[in-house]
């Protein structure tokens, strides 16, 4: 159920983005087809595989153009347009997973619960990636908002992030590795302060995802 979720959750991210920027009067996102359906256009080889292994995920930037988005308050705009286009496909689809709650139809084997499992997997991953890209980690959404607001106070700092990028992001997958090992969900604490009240606002109550013996992710703390 995650391979449609993630076909459908990254791309919606991704084209948050672009729609922000066009919005915002970067025309070159609409030039470069940014503006479509096609999943290619916006996956990444290393997303998808976290999508599968840790239940987040990433996907190909959408490039802008600098000139067209450089006050503060554009650059806030555009960054927080991927995360507000997962929250609202997350709502979305948290309503028809809703109806169909209603209607007795449940997640299961049946073809019925099969399509509840879809929905339901398809709100997940959405509100995984919401909260995901709101840490504050280099080359995440949450990371581009700090540094947009803070960056002119200590330029530096930021430079420093930047060039160690690879390093930070090991030293995360090393600290979520451990506590997994040690019984600690590292990533299910440090997310929930962004996912649990998107979860509540799409379905009424907090969600988790997993396979059984493989991964799981359940943000639900708060």
């Amino acid at each position: 159920m995650l391979v449609p979720a993630l076909l459908i959750a990254i791309p919606v991210h991704e084209m948050g983005h672009a729609a922000a920027a066009y919005l915002l009067g970067d025309r070159s996102v609409r030039y470069f087809g940014y503006f479509t359906l096609n999943p290619r256009r916006f996956l990444d080889p290393l997303g998808v595989i976290a999508v599968f292994v840790a239940l987040v995920g990433w996907g190909k930037k959408v490039p802008v153009q600098p000139n067209r988005i450089s006050t503060m308050s554009q650059r806030l705009l555009h960054t927080l347009g991927g995360p507000a286009a997962n929250l609202l496909a997350a709502i979305a689809f948290g309503l028809v997973y809703r109806a169909l709650y209603s209607a007795g139809i449940h997640p299961g084997l049946t073809v019925s619960g099969l399509v509840a499992y879809l929905v339901y997997a398809i709100v997940f991953l959405n509100l995984s990636l919401f909260a995901f890209q709101l840490l504050p980690i280099p080359g995440l959404d949450g990371w581009d908002v700090i540094e947009t607001l803070f960056r002119s106070r200590n330029a530096r700092f930021f430079f420093n992030a930047s060039v160690r990028r690879r390093e930070i992001w090991v030293g995360a997958v090393i600290v979520i590795f451990v506590g997994s090992l040690l019984g600690v969900p590292v990533l299910s604490i440090v997310m929930s302060p962004f996912y649990t009240p998107a979860s509540l606002i799409s379905v009424g109550r907090c969600i988790g995802y997993g396979v059984p013996g493989f991964n799981a992710l359940n943000p639900c703390l708060l």
